[in-house]
């Protein structure tokens, strides 16, 4: 599962990478394909309250990765005093984008709450000027070209009002924290192998959202077995299949890139949330997609992997 050699630069303990995924756009194409299967097994996960499905599917996912990454779990231990806040606070920011995301998607449509939780390419290019990135001109178009079709698929969610309105507003806050988050993750590359970091931060955010479905009264059990079986999955899918490969990505391109990539996520949740849940696209959602898709490939053409 590991291979030690192909990273010269990991930290002592090793660097747990996956063999032939390290760099290029297919470990961002990957990502996209997995975490586009969340929206929809959230969505099957009801009547299961939205806070209850991020933290059950959080902790779910700290638990996997932890038995993933076991031999290396000592090095969080290891890290400096500064560097375990980094660790909290990048769990914190984990926490509330799933928490204000996931609850968006019971306000809102998939395809508008997607979408807009997607437009984090935006913070993250702002975000990442702290790390010295360099965004360019044609990434800079390719990201406004992006955001604008974000903005058309969810038109007629803008226009709806009342529920619908909080929910994309819910959205957005997510985009800025999960930038935030990957901003954070690149920076502690060099410090903490991928796993334990990864396992680390889940277990933060996931005791976080616990905390906050405890305070809230929502009960954890007494659920459809298939409610459990959908959070599961969304748990293996997109926490530790798709994330996971951001992460990894993240820790070797630019954070606006990989942000950038993730707004195709809207195209692939909408086309599953119309062939298992028969959530149908609207004009609004195919003309805003194929926007999208325009502005990922302006973003990236040119770019060497």
């Amino acid at each position: 599962m590991c291979d030690r050699s192909a990273d010269r630069r990991a930290p002592r303990g090793g660097s747990c990478t996956l063999r032939g995924v390290r760099h290029g756009p297919h470990v961002l194409a990957l990502a996209v394909v997995t975490l586009s299967g969340a929206a929809p097994l959230i969505k099957a996960a009801a009547p299961v309250p939205s806070l209850a499905i991020a933290g059950v599917r959080i902790v779910l996912a700290a638990a996997a990765l932890a038995i993933i990454g076991r031999r290396q779990l000592g090095a969080v231990a290891a890290l400096p005093a500064g560097k375990c806040l980094l660790v909290i606070a990048s769990g914190l920011l984990l926490g509330i984008h799933f928490g204000v995301w996931i609850t968006s998607l019971a306000l809102t449509s998939t395809a508008a709450s997607v979408s807009l939780v997607a437009t984090s390419p935006v913070f993250a290019a702002l975000f990442g000027l702290v790390l010295g990135d360099r965004v360019t001109r044609r990434e800079w178009l390719g990201i406004a070209i992006a955001a604008a079709g974000s903005a058309v698929l969810a038109g007629g969610d803008w226009r709806a009002g009342g529920d619908a309105l909080l929910g994309d507003l819910l959205a957005v806050l997510g985009a800025a924290a999960a930038a935030a988050y990957l901003v954070v993750g690149r920076s502690l590359r060099e410090q903490l192998p991928l796993f334990p970091y990864l396992a680390a931060v889940n277990g933060v955010a996931g005791l976080g959202l616990l905390v906050a479905v405890v305070v809230a009264g929502i009960p954890l059990t007494g659920w459809p077995a298939a409610s459990y079986a959908a959070i599961a999955a969304s748990a293996l899918l997109a926490s530790v299949g798709g994330h996971t490969l951001l992460n990894l990505a993240v820790r070797h391109t630019p954070t606006h890139l990989v942000a950038l990539a993730v707004l195709g996520e809207p195209v692939g949740a909408s086309l599953l949330s119309w062939a298992a849940l028969g959530e149908r696209p609207s004009a609004w959602a195919a003309a805003g997609g194929a926007i999208v898709l325009a502005g990922i490939a302006v973003g990236f053409v040119g770019r060497r992997s």
